[in-house]
């Protein structure tokens, strides 16, 4: 687990997690299915089907990098955009602001060359919503010519922030 202070010049701390260890049930349900459908691969987006998905579509995105300093949200589910805002079918840089554009590029990068899925948990910090943590699954795909160009997301939110669930933790005690 590798935790990034003042990731991309944000104030944010970003923790990126390869051992994969969701505490969202739905994320370890998308990791399994992209498991089973990479089966040792990097598989391409066509093998995903609707059914496939049914169970996460909600939550599902998928980026495409359309060169070194951008990519296209070609998928962006229902719950995903009721919380950001629906921006499916445009670019990073044209939907987010300069820094978590920069942000997301990172990531994305880190997922196509790394070749193997991540686990990110951060706050969101877009949209006046700096009071939700995301968790999400990102695993790279192949576009139908086999290049690994796409980058398989699946976001979860929670509200209410805290480094630890332990209700002692959170109790200030006098």
């Amino acid at each position: 687990m590798t935790e990034f202070e003042n990731w991309a010049s944000s104030p944010r701390t970003i923790t990126q997690d390869e051992s994969l260890a969701f505490e969202a049930p739905l994320l370890q349900q998308a990791c399994e299915t992209w498991t089973a459908v990479a089966n040792g691969t990097i598989p391409p987006r066509s093998a995903f089907s609707a059914r496939l998905v049914k169970s996460f579509v909600g939550n599902l995105l998928i980026f495409e990098r359309l060169d070194a300093d951008d990519y296209l949200i070609r998928l962006m589910g229902t719950r995903v955009s009721n919380v950001l805002g629906e921006m499916q079918g445009t670019t990073l840089r044209q939907s987010l602001p300069a820094d978590a554009a920069e942000r997301w590029k990172f990531v994305l990068n880190a997922v196509l060359v790394g070749h193997k899925p991540l686990r990110i948990v951060t706050l969101v910090d877009i949209s006046d919503l700096q009071f939700l943590e995301a968790e999400l699954f990102l695993a790279p795909l192949c576009n139908d010519q086999g290049q690994k160009t796409m980058v398989f997301t699946v976001a979860i939110f929670h509200s209410g922030i805290a480094k630890s669930r332990s209700v002692d933790d959170l109790v200030i005690k006098t």
